[in-house]
């Protein structure tokens, strides 16, 4: 469990900070900011990963320039001239964010300001136990400051030999671990441009205190394992069903065009795994009434060759491009669910696209079905349309099978100056606590909208 906040970001100007739980789900009209949370949520999750990533425009999700992602506000506010986004880390966090004895947060802070045309990093800010690093860049410059106690503040730099350029680092926010590990290094103080004046410390590096730098670094290694993971983001509507497959390299695609290919592979090369993985799809498939077996069709005798994929629903078994659409794109989300151990956190958009409500409301179980595991535990922020999805979460909340502490709601709503998201939360019986009267109208309205009322 952690915290993110967005701060005129897209349609979001003041944000709150809001809980991400094992199960978070997003509600809300539609350009209410759902997407453009999830993926500023990506973007803070793989941000330590220290791996060269586009983070505003990158599939399944392209945000545009700096003037389409920072917040407009309107009037003589106009846009913004630099946006943050911020996540809070409980300090003793496992690889899922499960909290540990200590209840003292990490804050990780990015600010962006326009590039050309593309945001830039501008300021990197990481809290922790009364102290705060802050990496400032600036034309070719970077610095570092250590302030603690709010108003005592150390310049320092890091060794030219043992620093990125600020180029590099205003561009790619991978770099910033390796600034990070320097912390545990004796720094030099950096010659004051003027005399130090209020706020600023006369203190030189041997001052530092050795203890409060390895704390710092000590937290930003333990934080970043939550935010150094490999996460797997869907988008909205998945790939067309094929009637014959042809093997080719094996790449993730937001639309699930690997999944046929990875099934396929599995079934040639090992049998056991495919029995596991066959066995969880038509699981999923009888719970839900979608179908009741599903096999792979090899057209020749090598893995290499064509191959289909063969859907029983009552009678004989048909290829998947001859059933129902729903099949074909709630497929890859089933997969990818249950068995891509790999990855930490799963982005759904829309899962249950093409679906009737009760393979709507089964998504809801494999969802709960997935978090109840033991082991690690994956975290999945699903946006969604489909109440009947909501309502199975709240009914496996209401029989155990999960815990209420698992589950969290967020409600987007649009307002006149940008869009606000709300948490809300679930007590033992499965149910909203203080619900606020627009989450009541919203659902109402649709349901009206939905029976031509």
């Amino acid at each position: 469990m952690y915290r993110v906040q967005f701060n005129d970001f897209r349609c979001f100007g003041l944000g709150e900070p809001v809980e991400i739980r094992p199960i978070t789900l997003l509600v809300g009209e539609n350009s209410a900011g759902k997407t453009s949370f999830l993926a500023g949520l990506r973007f803070m999750l793989e941000s330590l990963s220290r791996q060269s990533r586009n983070p505003f425009n990158r599939d399944p999700y392209f945000l545009g320039g700096f003037d389409q992602i920072a917040h407009y506000k309107g009037g003589r506010g106009g846009r913004a001239k630099s946006f943050c986004m911020s996540i809070y880390v409980p300090a003793g966090s496992n690889g899922r964010g499960r909290p540990s004895n200590t209840i003292n947060e990490v804050v990780h802070r990015f600010s962006f300001a326009k590039g050309s045309p593309q945001p830039e990093l501008h300021t990197y800010q990481f809290h922790a136990d009364e102290t705060e690093v802050e990496l400032t860049l600036a034309g070719n410059s970077a610095e570092i400051a250590i302030i603690r106690d709010g108003d005592r503040k150390t310049m320092v730099n890091v060794p030219s030999d043992r620093m990125p350029p600020a180029a590099l680092i205003r561009e790619n926010v991978s770099y910033i671990p390796i600034l990070m590990h320097e912390l545990s290094y004796p720094f030099e103080r950096r010659p004051p441009r003027e005399p130090a004046g209020r706020g600023q410390s006369k203190l030189s590096a041997s001052q530092i205190a050795p203890e409060i730098l390895q704390t710092l670094s000590t937290a930003f290694r333990t934080s970043s394992r939550l935010l150094s993971q490999d996460v797997f983001a869907s988008a909205p509507v998945r790939t067309q069903p094929l009637r014959t497959y042809t093997p080719s390299e094996l790449l993730a695609s937001s639309e699930g065009s690997h999944v046929p290919l990875e099934l396929s592979r599995t079934k040639a090369r090992s049998p056991e795994r495919w029995e596991a993985v066959r066995k969880g799809l038509i699981s999923f498939g009888q719970n839900s009434g979608l179908f009741s077996d599903i096999d792979i069709r090899q057209l020749g005798k090598s893995d290499i060759d064509p191959f289909q994929i063969m859907v029983k629903i009552n009678g004989p078994a048909m290829n998947l491009a001859d059933v129902g659409y729903g099949i074909s794109q709630v497929l890859p989300i089933i997969y990818q669910v249950q068995h891509s151990s790999r990855y930490g956190t799963y982005l759904l958009q829309q899962p249950e696209v093409h679906l009737h409500p009760r393979a709507q409301a089964e998504l809801g179980t494999l969802l709960a079905s997935m978090v109840a595991g033991k082991g690690s535990q994956p975290t999945f922020v699903v946006e969604t349309h489909s109440d009947y999805l909501v309502d199975r979460v709240k009914m496996e909340v209401a029989s155990g099978k999960i815990s209420e502490k698992d589950v969290t709601i967020l409600f987007f709503e649009r307002g006149q100056h940008g869009s606000t998201v709300i948490n809300l939360f679930l007590n033992k019986q499965g149910d909203i606590e203080d619900v606020p009267p627009e989450y009541r109208s919203f659902f109402i309205e649709e349901q009206a909208r939905l029976l031509g009322i």
